[in-house]
């Protein structure tokens, strides 16, 4: 028999029986979702927010979370957070802060051994190329435990090196044609990405959504003078950022009360720096999501234009959340999110294409408080994190 500690729905008091589950008079039983993932916060990026939301989620609703990551920063083996219990596998430093790549030695097999004292449910992976997702599956596989891949994607990785990215595209297809026979479900965070796992001859099960947490506590919209532009994520070429000041350049030659603020690190920062130097144009570094939120607050456009596919930008869906005007790039899942001039602007991947959209609506305030307030009720309806969970809850067999 064993004792499971730190199980937020077993009170510690309970014995538990061979399969980890209360026994004895006022048992409770709870269902427990382990979600294996590369990085937790504070790294952060587009998958770390989904899987963090998504299990303050399934917490909510009465379902336990295990996570199973990298101990990218050298944190605490073992923790619980907030009802969570985090299990960090020992990773070599070489592109740690990339790809992690696991030390196979006893202490990981310890932590990983740490799952059996667990009656799991159902097993999530995220991204058919991280290491953690065929971690994740083989366990599952092994166990006879379902497995479910979120596709977080809409095309190959690229490290912008043609010879390199031949190499590496041809990893990633190995890689998923490895996974197919031990995942019984895949799953897109957009129409997009399950469009792109069709390439690799997976049917998609269906859409879980990245989304917001609709229900927290938001700023108010504040006054200011003249017009305040933000872009909010990674420093790369992918990004479109490049484009965005270039865009900005021209267009505060003409309009002198225009300011723009560069939310986000990443290696191009130097760059942009040393390229685009004016006192209107504000580098901030990385933000936290309070202060990310102050700056969507007071911004009148909001520019998020990739130069490739990508999922669900997260940040598309903050800004609508603080009826910011947004103009994008429809690449991915960002025209399931944005109707061209129906909730916002759509617009082709050149400097000078964005440069006309944000004229326009500079000149027309109207327009854009029309589209912000559009674009709110789009991600209020359609983009919540609690109609997200409860969907993929009941589609992995542990919700009703």
């Amino acid at each position: 028999m064993h004792l499971i500690l730190n199980h937020s729905f077993i009170k510690k008091s309970e014995i538990v029986n061979e399969d980890g589950q209360a026994t004895g008079r006022g048992a409770m039983k709870s269902k427990i979702v382990v979600i294996f993932c590369a990085y937790i916060p504070p790294y952060l990026g587009g998958i770390e927010r989904y899987v963090d939301n998504l299990t303050k989620q399934f917490v909510k609703k009465a379902v336990k979370p295990v996570i199973v990551t990298s101990n990218f920063n050298q944190s605490a083996d073992n923790e619980t957070v907030n009802g969570v219990d985090i299990i960090r596998l020992p990773a070599y430093s070489l592109f740690l802060n990339r790809y992690p790549v696991f030390k196979l030695n006893r202490k990981y097999r310890s932590q990983m051994a740490r799952l059996d004292q667990y009656r799991i449910d159902a097993i999530i992976v995220n991204t058919r190329f991280h290491l953690t997702s065929h971690i994740g599956a083989n366990y599952g596989y092994r166990r006879n435990i379902p497995v479910f891949l979120i596709e977080h994607g809409s095309d190959y990785v690229t490290l912008n090196n043609g010879f390199i990215d031949f190499f590496a595209n041809r990893y990633e297809d190995l890689l998923t044609w490895r996974l197919k026979k031990r995942v019984r479900g895949f799953y897109g965070v957009s129409n997009a990405c399950n469009e792109w796992l069709k390439h690799f001859n997976i049917v998609s099960s269906g859409t879980w959504y990245n989304s917001i947490d609709c229900d927290q506590t938001v700023p108010e919209r504040k006054n200011h003078t003249g017009i305040r532009m933000l872009y909010a994520g990674r420093l790369i070429k992918q990004k479109g950022v490049e484009n965005i000041l270039k865009a900005f350049e021209v267009l505060s030659l003409e309009y002198p009360d225009l300011t723009l603020t560069v939310a986000g690190d990443g290696p191009e920062m130097d760059y942009y720096q040393s390229r685009f130097k004016s006192d209107h144009i504000h580098f901030t570094g990385k933000l936290n999501f309070q202060q990310l939120l102050d700056e969507y607050a007071q911004t009148d456009i909001f520019l998020y234009p990739p130069l490739w596919p990508e999922g669900m930008p997260t940040s598309v869906l903050e800004a609508g959340l603080m009826k910011c005007c947004v103009i994008g790039t429809p690449m991915g899942g960002i025209k399931e999110i944005i109707k061209d001039h129906e909730n916002g602007v759509l617009v082709g991947t050149t400097a000078e294409e964005l440069k006309d959209a944000v004229a326009l609506l500079i000149e027309d305030k109207k327009q854009r408080e029309l589209y912000g307030s559009k674009l709110h009720d789009t991600v209020m309806q359609e983009f919540s994190w609690s109609v997200t969970a409860k969907k993929v809850l009941y589609d992995i067999g542990v919700g009703d």
